[in-house]
């Protein structure tokens, strides 16, 4: 139930609002963004959620447990969970954590419909985008950190090494398309490669961990963008390689296509197959006995393909290049921070009903 404090804030005056971000570095740049486009929009930013109209957390489903256990103050507020999902299903244990917000909002169309067996409202809010901010001295000197002569034409990619980034076919697909390695891959990951990759012609390690500035200068030194992902809720290096003018090549599924078409990147061809790996469907939370959950595997020659005609025809591909950072440019601060205000006056109103009391889409919510 809305509590009285609750009701009496909501439509008088700035929206309050309490937004918890969690620890891992896309949930820390997503929701440090978002929280900005909500001052932006004139929504007032708390410290504690008894302060707070509505209660914002932006972490995994497994995590809200936590949080609510952690916040007591939450009690008699909406609660409004941000989460992004890559499988095309969500196990039964991550629904029940979902059932604990009032409200889901997610990243892409992708997500929405994936979580919409959750049984909560769920909105599309989409990252804030914006060109990262390099100049061409940061960009010069991690080149020569790197190693690249001025003018060496650059792929890039940016990601962990675990099967759903599937950095290893990026890799292959690399190889494939120049054997004499005359452009460069530059791939940074926080781990080191395994030698085999790290040991492929025109491939340029880089991993450890990497300040922003300097991600931000490999997009302004990169040519490409490449993503071989099996899902993304979004996709942030991929929209940011897009703002910064870069052209990109990746998995035509997922977030990513949320923003970008073969008018304006070069999506590659796939096919869904069942995440088979034990260990991969146990990370993501599935029993053995629950149905198999899918995602992508790229067309590993298309791959190549795709790979060999952006360097090879890479004058003619600048109409698609200046169309990236057209389709990207729409999510800006203050757009994302207009949808967010107009989602929480929504969830307020559903919050507090004709007669003040809760009208959730699949009951009240439960509590740890």
């Amino acid at each position: 139930m809305v509590s009285g404090e609750g009701a009496a804030r909501a439509g008088a005056g700035p929206i309050s609002v309490c937004y918890r971000v969690g620890r891992y570095r896309s949930h820390r740049r997503a929701g440090a963004e978002a929280r900005a486009a909500l001052a932006a929009a004139g929504v007032r930013l708390v410290a504690q959620p008894e302060e707070a109209d509505v209660v914002v957390l932006h972490d995994e489903p497994w995590s809200y447990p936590t949080w609510l256990r952690a916040l007591p103050g939450i009690a008699g507020r909406p609660v409004v969970g941000y989460a992004v999902w890559e499988p095309d299903r969500v196990p039964a244990q991550m629904l029940r954590w979902l059932g604990m917000v009032d409200e889901i909002w997610t990243a892409s169309r992708f997500c929405r419909d994936i979580l919409a067996p959750a049984g909560r409202p769920v909105r599309i809010v989409p990252h804030v985008v914006a060109p990262p901010e390099a100049d061409a001295k940061d960009a010069a000197a991690l080149a020569q950190r790197l190693g690249l002569a001025p003018g060496r034409f650059v792929f890039y990619l940016v990601a962990r090494l675990e099967p759903r980034k599937n950095v290893e076919a990026a890799i292959a697909a690399f190889a494939d398309a120049f054997p004499d390695g005359d452009p460069a891959l530059v791939v940074k990951t926080p781990t080191p490669l395994p030698p085999a990759l790290a040991a492929v012609r025109g491939v340029v390690s880089w991993h450890g961990p990497a300040r922003d500035a300097e991600i931000a200068a490999l997009h302004r030194l990169g040519d490409c963008c490449v993503s071989a992902h099996r899902a993304e809720g979004w996709g942030l290096c991929l929209s940011d390689a897009m703002a910064a003018g870069n052209l990109v090549v990746a998995t035509g599924y997922g977030g990513n296509m949320d923003y970008m078409d073969d008018s304006c990147a070069l999506p590659v061809p796939f096919a869904c197959v069942p995440i088979a790996d034990a260990h991969t469907r146990e990370r993501f939370g599935f029993a053995p006995h629950e149905p198999e959950a899918a995602w992508a595997e790229i067309d590993a020659r298309a791959l190549a393909a795709a790979l060999r005609r952006a360097h090879d025809d890479w004058p003619t591909l600048a109409v698609l290049r200046a169309r990236g950072r057209e389709s990207v440019a729409r999510f800006t601060a203050g757009a994302i921070g207009a949808a967010m205000h107009a989602c929480l006056e929504d969830a307020l109103a559903r919050h507090r009903g004709a007669d003040g009391g809760v009208t959730p889409a699949a009951g009240p919510r439960s509590r740890p």
